[in-house]
């Protein structure tokens, strides 16, 4: 008989064929909901429970797993899922292969290997509303009178590198387990009968080999034996492995429809015999032999990379402490924004944003460099460096995005917003500081030049184009950089081609200052005795001093920084986002304050009068908002910008409350020292226990990081109508697309940098926490070196400025450093504290006092 889809097939079969129903229309497994006796019995002791009533909804175990009900999966907007990464590397690996799991029965999809959005294996979820049930890896249960679907289970549990799922009715209880170990490069997927008789099962791979996400009807090649199959062709192919003889039968997509009958669709199928354990295991082959990067830096040998993560990064209040909760709160998502900040890095893509793969030159440039910074791995960082340098236009800037896995594209020189030119260069000197490594200026890399790479030159000519570039896109006659395509804040490109080039961000001109003289301190502490190095320093420091005080003469006005200034022909400054703007619509602007705050630009005077006025009309009960109010919504014409005017969508920037300028906003506070107000901030970006801390906010998940709190809000013309009373807490709040973000590798540099304020300076270790006075007798467990050490803090009297540094009881000298705003923190030799270190429940004491 010819295939339904063939020309020669009569429309009499076509018709038939068509109307056969799949098994993905048919009944899913009916799982009953667990008693907590029954969930402990699972999962083990369960603590930080979140209830609704008497109803488990979810809770924690003792080794940091998560454990989701059907209950909160019913409740939540977004549904549960989680992205797991087989390896160990720290740097790009083309060998990583990466798949979304979802809690409803999603055990393995969008599979990828090396990049994520080319290397495609299985296929991506694409609704959650339960509407397309085939992509990825599905499986069925021979269940009363046939195939059931495993889809909404009683029960899920995940962790870093693994999700399982219980199924539960009155006479089976099933478990799957999908796994990512991070010592091989294979997906595994492992099922049990806990109880109940042996039952066969049905596994449905919709096969996305051809990179198109599985969309072409296109039967893959399968050739299979006893204990597993090769699917697709050379090179392009997916191996799947399984116990020997376990397997029935090897079919395509015929097995899913009641007649048999093929209809030539990406699909294999696996029909197993009875078994009451059945084990399954994932590897591909799709990365080109000339596109195969082998990571030169990983963590730890083995298996033990989040074991590695849990034991070196953790907090935990001394007992009766009025924050212990919080405390235990914060060590509880520790590790999962540690997994996302390696998704971010190493796995580029989102639950929500699922396509991906490059890098976003200014978040590189923040959450893996905060990542890696707080691992102490150095190493790591100076090749992620490398690669930011090698994407580098030859006139001097960066593109807004680069692939960092082959093929790379290396033709033609890209644009991007204005600010983006000075993320490297910040993190440049951010490693210069942290490492000490002068080597890295003499390293060659390649430029990107119109025709393709240039000849390699050393990164510190690398500096010294961005420098020049800086210069080149100052405003005529000053040193202020001009808007271009935009700042930070992408949903506000300029409407109108002569503003961005007459106008400046605030925001920007704050980086260019912080950016420069971060270069210029790391070019003098990595290569002292350099004379290019100590030129470039000069030079960027000069322009850092020029535009500071153009930032205050122009840009400040009345008391406070506006958000940009229009430069017209006659001289006059037009302030927007300000008290006088007559333009925009919008007052007052949360981003150039505080990154003027962090980078030293305001007086103490001035600094407070910021802060209040943010406390006044930028922060709600979620944190800090980027504006007073949303940008005006046009729906078609814009006026002044682009986005945040014509968007239909309500979040992330446009819906004000983006969880990264919040957490920047806990950055200015530490600089401050407003102890009290920066332990809430960052309380206010943790998902654990969210709906305790805000009660606008709605359940969600409570292990991914989200970018944005959103109000929930229709559409655009309801939120600009009631955003007062979300303001003042009369509104509902959502969390907003999770894991893809710079923003959890940013969260953990900022609590050890700001909170418990441990830096890395070249040979010194700068203590500068700033903690409440409640938190007295904080411990913290950082990696130093190749050690784990205890912090212990004793904070009496006063919230920053240690007045103590010892080591296992031996007082540490210290010298002073320096702070316009509190009392400054000290530094320790790195050198001497390293050799003192006996390798065994070694403990730092910080006294503040």
């Amino acid at each position: 008989m010819p295939s339904p889809l063939s020309p020669d097939a009569d429309e009499e079969d076509e018709d038939a064929t068509a109307q056969s129903p799949s098994l993905f229309t048919g009944p899913a497994l009916p799982a009953r909901d667990l008693t907590a006796e029954e969930l402990a019995s699972l999962a083990g002791d369960l603590t930080d429970v979140e209830r609704d009533g008497e109803v488990v909804l979810s809770a924690f175990t003792e080794d940091g797993t998560h454990l989701v009900t059907a209950a909160k999966e019913r409740a939540v907007l977004r549904p549960h899922g989680h992205i797991l990464r087989t390896g160990n590397a720290l740097v790009p690996d083309s060998g990583t292969l990466t798949s979304t799991c979802w809690m409803t029965g999603g055990f393995h999809s969008q599979v990828t290997q090396g990049h994520v959005s080319r290397g495609t294996v299985l296929s991506t979820r694409r609704t959650y509303l339960g509407l397309l049930r085939a992509h990825g890896l599905r499986v069925f249960v021979e269940h009363g009178t046939g195939w059931q679907l495993l889809d909404l289970p009683s029960a899920w549990a995940v962790s870093p590198g693994s999700c399982r799922w219980w199924y539960a009715t009155a006479d089976l209880l099933l478990e799957v387990a999908a796994t990512a170990p991070t010592d091989t490069h294979e997906l595994g997927l492992a099922v049990r009968v806990l109880h109940g008789e042996p039952r066969r099962l049905l596994v449905s791979l919709h096969s996305a080999l051809g990179e198109d996400d599985g969309q072409a009807p296109a039967a893959p090649a399968i050739d299979g034996h006893a204990s597993g199959a090769s699917v697709g062709e050379p090179g392009a192919s997916l191996r799947l492995a399984w116990p020997t003889g376990s397997v029935e039968q090897v079919d395509r997509d015929g097995t899913l429809f009641s007649d048999g009958a093929s209809r030539g669709l990406p699909f294999v199928t696996l029909v197993t015999a009875p078994a009451s354990a059945w084990g399954l295991t994932l590897a591909a082959d799709v990365v080109p032999d000339d596109a195969v990067v082998e990571p030169s830096v990983r963590a730890a040998a083995g298996d033990g990379l989040w074991e590695g993560i849990r034991a070196g990064l953790g907090l935990e209040a001394r007992q009766g402490s009025a924050r212990a909760q919080e405390v235990a709160h914060l060590d509880r998502v520790l590790p999962w924004f540690a997994h996302d900040a390696f998704v971010h890095y190493l796995s580029p893509r989102g639950l929500e944003q699922f396509t991906g793969g490059g890098w976003g030159t200014r978040d590189v440039c923040q959450g893996p460099v905060g990542l890696l910074l707080t691992l102490g791995r150095t190493d790591a960082l100076r090749e992620v460096l490398l690669l930011v340098l090698r994407a580098q236009n030859e006139r001097g800037d960066w593109p807004q995005a680069f692939d960092f896995l082959p093929p790379i594209p290396r033709n033609g020189q890209a644009g991007s917003h204005g600010d983006v030119v000075f993320w490297p260069l910040l993190a440049l000197g951010e490693y210069l500081l942290a490492s000490g490594d002068g080597s890295l200026l003499t390293a060659e890399v390649p430029f990107v030049g119109d025709d393709g790479p240039t000849q390699p030159a050393p990164a510190l000519a690398h500096a010294r184009r961005a420098l020049t570039r800086i210069r080149e896109c100052t405003v005529p006659g000053s040193p202020l950089p001009a808007y271009g395509h935009g700042d930070w804040n992408d949903s506000l490109q300029p409407a109108d081609p002569q503003l961005a080039a007459r106008l400046v961000s605030t925001w920007t001109a704050t980086l260019q200052v912080h950016a420069l003289r971060t270069l210029a301190a790391g070019l003098r502490e990595a290569a002292p005795t350099l004379a290019v190095a100590a030129e470039l320093a000069d030079d960027a420091e000069r322009l850092a001093e020029d535009t500071a005080g153009a930032m205050h003469e122009v840009l400040l006005a009345d008391g406070l920084l506006a958000g940009y200034g229009l430069m017209h022909d006659d001289g006059r400054v037009e302030h927007l986002v300000h008290p006088t703007d007559e333009r925009t619509g919008l007052t007052y602007g949360v981003l150039p304050w505080i990154h003027a705050i962090s980078a030293d630009l305001l007086s103490p005077e001035q600094a407070d009068h910021h802060l209040a006025t943010i406390r006044e009309h930028l922060l709600g009960p979620d944190g800090a908002r980027l504006f007073d109010k949303p940008a005006a919504y046009r729906g078609g014409p814009m006026e002044v910008f682009q986005r945040a005017e014509g968007s239909t969508f309500w979040g992330r920037e446009i819906g004000l409350m983006y969880t990264h300028a919040h957490l920047r906003y806990a950055e200015a506070l530490a600089r401050r020292g407003d102890a009290e107000r920066l332990f809430e901030a960052f309380c206010l970006a943790n998902p654990v226990g969210i709906t305790e801390r805000v009660p606008q906010a709605r359940p969600r998940q409570a292990t991914t990081y989200y970018s944005s709190s959103d109000g929930a809000f229709a559409d655009r013309y309801e939120a600009a109508e009631r955003y007062p009373e979300l303001m003042a807490g009369n509104v509902a709040l959502e969390g907003g697309w999770r894991v893809y973000s710079s923003g959890p590798g940013l969260f953990l540099r900022l609590l050890q940098e700001c909170v418990l304020g441990l830096r890395r300076r070249g040979d010194r270790l700068e203590v500068d926490p700033v903690l409440p006075l409640d938190l007295d007798g904080l411990t913290a467990r950082i990696p130093l070196g190749d050690n784990v050490v205890r912090v212990e803090y004793a904070v009496r009297g006063r919230t920053s400025g240690p007045s103590r540094v010892a080591l296992n009881g031996t007082d540490l000298p210290t010298s002073e450093l320096t702070n316009p705003y509190r009392p400054a923190g000290v530094s320790v030799d790195l050198t001497a504290l390293r050799a003192a270190l006996t390798g065994t429940d070694d403990v730092l004491t910080v006294e503040i006092s």
